[in-house]
């Protein structure tokens, strides 16, 4: 699909973005090209095609949420560590794909559980604010998307006990996922 088309269907071609949203939308792209770069290094699993195929279609879908932050965010206004975002992002999904589709699904659900946080919080400000109408639909949209990658990974997942090991690698993957909001906002 070409990059007009994704413009329409997110419904993005009227949004304005003001002033006091540069830093959300700065750091949405980040976390967009974060996201691309994740099943790209995922897709270079081999060993795995339940990898490789969530890799691709979730990725399909992330590649388009990039188009729209890209249309909606000017290159002067976009963060200057966007080598940084793809490097953390390529490693994230390719090491957690190293451990197994279990690993791989529960850090999608632990990624798209933040990134659901992320878009709710600044919907709910956008709501709040009554502002912004046009954002509002396109992150609803974005959100729902993100929202159906968390909950498909999290029915791959076994019904059991996550393990210790899993459940540390799923703080230390919030944590970073925390600090590269903030960054994203300033850099």
């Amino acid at each position: 699909m070409d990059a007009r088309k994704i413009i329409e269907k997110y419904n993005a071609t009227d949004v304005v973005i003001t002033d006091d949203f540069v830093e959300w939308i700065r750091s949405d792209h980040a976390g967009e090209t974060g996201a691309v770069w994740i099943y790209k290094g995922a897709s270079l699993a081999f060993w795995s095609q339940k990898i490789r195929s969530m890799a691709f279609e979730h990725g399909e879908t992330e590649k388009q949420h990039l188009v729209v932050m890209d249309y909606l965010l000017p290159i002067s206004k976009r963060s200057k560590l966007i080598f940084l975002w793809k490097i953390m992002g390529f490693g994230l999904g390719f090491i957690s794909s190293l451990f197994g589709f279990k690993a791989f699904c529960h850090t999608i659900n632990i990624v798209e559980t933040f990134v659901e946080r992320h878009y709710g919080e600044q919907i709910r400000h956008l709501e709040k604010n009554v502002k912004c109408g046009s954002l509002l639909i396109v992150l609803r949209k974005c959100c729902e998307e993100e929202v159906a990658h968390k909950e498909e990974a999290a029915e791959r997942l076994p019904n059991s006990r996550v393990p210790r090991l899993l459940f540390f690698w799923g703080l230390v993957v919030e944590s970073f996922s925390n600090i590269a909001v903030l960054i994203a906002k300033k850099i």
